[in-house]
């Protein structure tokens, strides 16, 4: 019996794999080649500069595409010559859409990783409404978003599948041997932060992030925690350190705190794992509009104790008390600042926290988790 063939749709902005990329396109990256052996994959990407049309993702084919007015006509061309059993498209309702009508035999799955393509101003409710309708499922990352989803359309719970995403758990190193400990003192020395205590925020620096809040707090740690540094990694988009309006206020806020605040710009994965071995702890103060949060399962791959509101998606990750603290919105900055300076304050505690934070994701966040979640759903269709 010959394997399903099944199309991955990536048409975002972004080429895969590259680690300048956003989400979307690890996510497809790191699960889509473990399911290889069970199913006949084919990636469909975008150009980029520098990269070959045709190419291999982990050893599945991965073909990339003129991007804009040429991108679907060349990607169905492909596809009725392929004929796939099903197509999954990432993040792009009205492109599923598309698909389905031209392709009728193949089953259509789309993958939503936040609410932003679902909801105006791209999208009316009533237009994704119609849309799900023709799906033959939907793969989301969070019970936030499913919930989300349903509230407004109830009609389709049935087609709808959580799959939580992951991280590679050997890209982090835990902080807590002694040769682990020694290198991040020699680290530190080098970027001449001896004896600064790093508290680490890792992300796009947009107002939905929360950013603003972490440099709120920080008078109030840099009182009781003079040997504090917030390290700020990340621009306002993903692979661009371009200034917006945004980020041009928090450095503006930031100017009082120059001696306990460094900016870097984005750094593209995996390398951004040497930096959460700097950490003390790890600040998600992300808005309510949070699906899931990679850097949460990242920095507790890492052994980090994360500290992130208790908003979207991020407490089915971080469980309050044992792998970090959740914060409800309405107490911050207070109960970022009063939660950070309880753990810098408190090795022992750190440790435990950090521990059990790996401990989780080695049960239940590694991509081989949503890998297996992924290739069940498919054979599900």
């Amino acid at each position: 019996m010959s394997m399903r063939k099944v199309a991955v749709v990536t048409p975002g902005s972004f080429v895969i794999p590259s680690g300048r990329s956003s989400s979307v396109e690890r996510v497809v990256e790191q699960t889509v080649p473990l399911a290889k052996q069970a199913m006949d994959l084919r990636i469909y990407g975008v150009l980029g500069r520098g990269l070959p049309s045709k190419d291999s993702i982990n050893g599945v084919p991965c073909y990339r595409l003129p991007s804009g007015a040429n991108y679907y006509p060349s990607l169905l061309r492909r596809l009725q010559k392929w004929r796939p059993d099903i197509i999954e498209i990432h993040n792009r309702p009205q492109l599923a859409h598309r698909l389905k009508m031209h392709l009728l035999d193949a089953k259509a799955v789309l993958t939503l990783h936040s609410n932003t393509f679902i909801s105006p101003p791209y999208m009316s409710e009533p237009r994704f409404g119609d849309i799900a309708r023709w799906m033959d499922g939907i793969v989301v990352n969070s019970r936030f978003l499913l919930d989300h989803i349903v509230e407004k359309h109830p009609h389709i719970a049935d087609k709808i599948t959580i799959n939580h995403l992951g991280v590679s758990l050997e890209h982090f190193t835990p902080p807590f041997s002694p040769a682990a400990k020694a290198l991040k003192e020699a680290r530190l020395s080098d970027y001449g932060w001896s004896g600064r205590r790093i508290i680490l925020f890792a992300g796009r620096l947009i107002p939905d992030k929360g950013v603003h809040h972490l440099i709120q707090a920080l008078p109030h740690i840099i009182d009781r925690q003079p040997d504090v540094l917030l390290l700020i990694i990340g621009g306002a988009a993903y692979g661009s350190d371009r200034e917006t309006a945004y980020v041009r206020e928090l450095k503006q806020a930031a100017k009082p705190y120059q001696r306990w605040i460094q900016f870097k710009p984005f750094v593209p994965y995996p390398s951004i794992a040497d930096w959460y071995s700097l950490a003390e702890v790890v600040a998600v103060p992300s808005s309510s509009r949070e699906a899931f949060g990679l850097v949460n399962v990242e920095a507790m791959a890492a052994g980090v104790p994360v500290i992130a509101s208790s908003s979207g998606g991020i407490p089915e990750i971080v469980e309050n008390g044992v792998t970090g603290y959740l914060i409800q919105h309405d107490d911050l900055p207070h109960g970022l600042a009063e939660h950070i300076l309880q753990l810098l304050q408190n090795e022992s505690l750190r440790h435990r926290i950090g521990m059990a934070g790996r401990e989780t994701v080695r049960q239940r966040f590694r991509w081989d988790h949503t890998a297996e979640r992924w290739l069940r759903f498919m054979q599900s269709i």
